[in-house]
């Protein structure tokens, strides 16, 4: 058996640096730097789909034909502007045989070949491409029309975009000039089954040619002719068949050489058009994989593109690849260890990859540096890379293990609520849905409880530095306190009070200290007698806990107090239930008759400080408070 070529990754030669795209669909201007893997995340319809089809409508493979409905229009325009046109802008860099960014394209060079004039110098003589793709009206023909041209500056300052100079020397960009980086667009909708039968896929671009000799090509229809011949020989089925279909000789005119049948293909490029894949998973029998589960199908489709680009660029001698893919969602149809070993495959993806994704678990995976958070402002989709300059290695770690390997969900939420502990995180979704009238998920708002006051820095981090709103609601009693400000001042806030996102409980409370303050202790003493089958479970644990001794030594005296010690033995009876009380206790109060008792007081504080960052109409009949609209960057921190 002939030995089977190693393919290695190989560097290109350039790389996709930025792309700046202006009024294409809801992008109204957005400026997105790439990696060699870039990590598309945030909530849905933010922009990212639209992203990736942009940069496909400038160089993708077979590209899409922009038209007036691509154009952006915002909610306030009735009627599209006909001076608006969509621009999109991409820039390209030299790279070594490393994949480090070099000055200058080498002597000799296929890239330096195949721009020529379309190479420009930047203020430091360093070589680049940039090009620009332009949907526009036209006055003279009176119908919008699609241009490409190089770019002969890449502008320091991005608002100044229709103010570039334009390369006239170079002529436009041909579809020549882009076929070697051209874009492959993998969506959501991907399957194996369809590429093996489509014309064009990278499937069929594969096994069109499977690269054999005349020779073994005739050798090998040989013996599919003699193995046609031998199977028909034997099916008496088929030779009554041939020998009906003989009778068209004498039906039909003269001179022919009668009929054969071919129960296998005779021609080999016939041959390939029927290849099947088996896959058996252990202890399972062996299945074609057209009859697997979607996620096993969609996983394939995108192993064929990693082969195909890794043969298309073994067998480009004489030129150059740089593979390009745009993947929207890999991990659909796959469960959460298939999403986590579904990275390192597309790590394995030569060129350059552009993901979006809705999972925590593939964006877990990521760099930091290479996530990019999309996010709706209004009628305008806002991009953020975090800063991760004055990070050291820890941090980064701390982050990435504390947060998303266990709370990747809040890369995706328009806001966060932070608390201390899981009390909290049970009773406010509960708090939230009386206050919104809706599931707070559907607003994409989270809450998450950061495993004590000193675990905040981690999550406020990443919330800063992808400009996710954030909030916090903390206990009053000092340790919290004092944890909880170390951390915001880490992030550069150096008083907690002057933000109004930072709910604090009244002097020395916590969670429970402040509902029975609140003059919750009537839910909270019927939630204990429902939990407990009791007439009065206060005055049950009183009678049987007094006297007896605490953690540490101390002596319970319940008696002793002016309430006869209710207060405090409720509050000892939640500390030791935390989480078993919770969820009752906070079903009790909303279901209150007194509609202005159902949310207590400092949490309703907290969610009128949460905008309307959903831009969602609240339904069940209520207005949207008055405060929603206000921004934290107006009045929070």
């Amino acid at each position: 058996m002939k030995k089977l070529t190693t393919i290695q990754q190989t560097e290109s030669g350039i790389r996709i640096v930025e792309v700046r795209v202006r009024n294409f669909r809801v992008l109204k201007s957005i400026d997105l730097c790439l990696a060699r893997l870039t990590v598309l995340i945030g909530p849905n319809n933010s922009g990212k789909t639209s992203f990736l089809e942009a940069l496909f409508a400038a160089m993708g493979a077979g590209r899409r034909v922009l038209n007036s409905d691509d154009i952006f229009i915002s909610p306030e325009e009735t009627n599209l502007p006909q001076d608006r046109s969509i621009l999109i802008d991409v820039l390209i860099k030299p790279t070594d045989n490393k994949g480090k960014f070099c000055d200058n394209f080498p002597e000799g060079s296929y890239w330096l070949n195949l721009w020529r004039n379309g190479i420009a110098q930047d203020d430091d003589d360093k070589d680049f491409i940039a090009f620009r793709t332009r949907l526009q009206w036209k006055h003279e023909s009176g119908e919008y029309s699609i241009e490409r041209q190089f770019l002969g500056e890449w502008a320091s300052d991005s608002s100044r975009l229709e103010d570039v100079r334009i390369n006239s020397k170079a002529g436009t960009v041909t579809a020549k000039q882009l076929e070697p980086l051209a874009l492959h667009f993998m969506d959501a909708k991907r399957d194996i089954d369809d590429d093996m039968k489509r014309q064009g896929s990278f499937w069929r671009r594969m096994t069109n040619n499977l690269g054999l000799s005349e020779s073994d090509i005739e050798s090998f229809e040989k013996i599919l002719t003699e193995i046609n011949e031998e199977i028909v020989e034997k099916s008496e089925v088929l030779r009554h068949l041939k020998s009906t279909l003989g009778d068209l000789d004498s039906i039909m005119s003269g001179g022919r050489e009668g009929v054969e049948l071919a129960p296998v293909a005779r021609k080999l490029r016939d041959l390939t058009k029927g290849i099947d894949v088996n896959f058996t998973t252990k202890g399972s029998q062996t299945f074609p994989l057209v009859r697997h589960g979607m996620g096993t199908r969609s996983m394939a489709s995108i192993l064929v593109f990693r082969a195909f680009m890794q043969w298309r660029s073994l067998q480009a001698k004489e030129d150059a690849v740089h593979p390009m893919l745009a993947l929207e969602e890999p991990e659909a149809h796959l469960h959460p260890q298939a999403q986590r070993a579904l990275f390192s495959q597309i790590m394995e993806i030569p060129g350059q990859v552009i993901i979006s994704t809705h999972s925590p678990y593939v964006a877990a995976y990521a760099e930091f540096g290479d996530l990019r958070h999309f996010r709706k402002e209004g009628a305008d989709t806002t991009v953020t890379a975090m800063d991760i300059s004055d990070l050291n290695p820890d941090d980064l770690q701390k982050m990435k293990w504390k947060v998303l390997n266990t709370r990747g969900d809040m890369l995706f939420a328009n806001a966060l609520v932070l608390f201390e502990g899981e009390t909290e995180e049970q009773a406010f979704a509960i708090f939230a849905q009386e206050y919104w009238g809706r599931n707070p998920n559907e607003l994409g708002v989270n809450f998450i409880g950061v495993g004590g006051a000193g675990s905040y820095l981690p999550f406020l981090r990443l919330a800063k530095g992808f400009e996710i709103e954030w909030y916090i609601f903390s206990d009053a009693e000092n340790k919290p306190l004092e944890d909880m400000s170390a951390a915001l001042m880490k992030i550069g806030i150096t008083d907690y009070k002057s933000c109004s996102n930072v709910v604090v409980l009244p002097e020395g409370k916590n969670f429970e200290t402040y509902l029975v303050d609140e003059g919750y202790a009537d839910v909270i003493d019927s939630t204990l007698n429902r939990h407990h089958d009791a007439d009065d479970y206060v005055t049950d644990y009183i009678g049987r806990m007094n006297d007896q001794k605490m953690k540490g030594g101390k002596t319970r005296n319940y008696t002793g107090d002016g309430d006869g010690g209710r207060k405090r033995a409720s509050l000892d009876i939640l500390k030791e239930g935390k989480t078993v009380y919770t969820e009752a206790i906070t079903r009790g109060i909303v279901a209150l008759e007194e509609k202005n008792r159902r949310i207590p007081g400092k949490i309703k504080e907290l969610f009128n400080q949460i905008p309307d960052v959903t831009g969602k109409v609240i339904e069940s009949g209520r207005k949207p408070h008055e405060h929603s609209s206000v921004r934290r960057s107006e009045k929070g921190c």
